[in-house]
């Protein structure tokens, strides 16, 4: 029998991240400061997600 193969949705968290980071930006009028939060957040998201799933 084969395995099935889990799917990986994790890689979501950085487009994610980034589009709330580049719209909370554009609200406070420091968007390259909040895309660099939004990316940063999405890295962390997307390593939690790789540990929480082994």
């Amino acid at each position: 029998m084969t395995k099935k193969k889990k799917d990986d949705n994790s890689g979501i968290f950085i487009p994610a991240g980034l589009f709330l980071g580049i719209g909370i930006g554009l609200l406070t009028g420091q968007v390259a400061a909040f895309t660099m939060i939004g990316l940063g957040i999405g890295f962390f998201a997307l390593a939690g997600a790789k540990v929480a799933g082994k």
